[in-house]
């Protein structure tokens, strides 16, 4: 049940330079700052597993997935089912932009909101092994960046301090839990994880 998910849109950090020079008492010259920024802001959506500024995605599985234990082979029955609800990673869902059913457009599916938002389908299609079973474009994200809540810019802001202050002496990627940030993102989190 592998998938592959990505967007070529490039990662822009909603917090401005200028803003976090000022906040963290910085020169607004210093080169380092525009790769702190954007160390933190894919750190933060790392930790939200969700998308902050609209961004674009396809999603992709080459198998459709299924819930439960597949045996085969083996002497025990199968206990495994295909999946009828589809999880979006990273999605603050936007719009569903096209989606395709063994190589094939389709609108025979229901848009379910949650975290992260799904897609329910009543159907399974056929396909073989040239074609992806499912294929899904949309676009995910809060929208602008006012759209974002103040904590989550916090949150970010307060990583990149730490990222800053703490260049090449730490684990950048502890440093949303090292800095305190976590604390500020966690009502925002899909706290379950991306089971796909």
């Amino acid at each position: 049940m592998t998938y592959s998910i990505v967007t070529t849109d490039p990662l822009v950090s909603p917090v401005f330079a200028n803003d976090f020079a000022d906040w963290a008492r910085l020169d607004s010259d210093d080169p380092a700052i525009s790769s702190c920024l954007t160390m933190a802001t894919s750190l933060v959506i790392s930790f939200l597993k969700l998308d902050l500024l609209t961004r674009t995605y396809t999603l992709k599985y080459r198998h459709w997935p299924t819930i439960g234990t597949n045996t085969f082979p083996s002497v025990a029955r199968n206990n495994s089912y295909y999946k009828g609800l589809i999880d979006l990673p990273y999605a603050n869902l936007v719009a569903v932009t096209s989606v395709k059913l063994g190589g094939v457009l389709s609108t025979d599916y229901i848009i379910v909101d949650g975290k992260p938002d799904k897609l329910e389908f009543d159907t399974v299609t056929t396909y073989d092994d040239d074609t992806v079973a499912l294929e899904v474009i949309y676009t995910a994200g809060f929208g602008t960046v006012d759209d974002i809540p103040q904590p989550i810019l916090d949150a970010i802001m307060v990583t990149a301090s730490f990222i800053y202050s703490h260049r090449g002496g730490c684990n950048v990627g502890n440093a949303v839990h090292d800095s305190g940030a976590g604390m500020l993102l966690a009502p925002f989190a899909v706290m379950g994880g991306l089971v796909l």
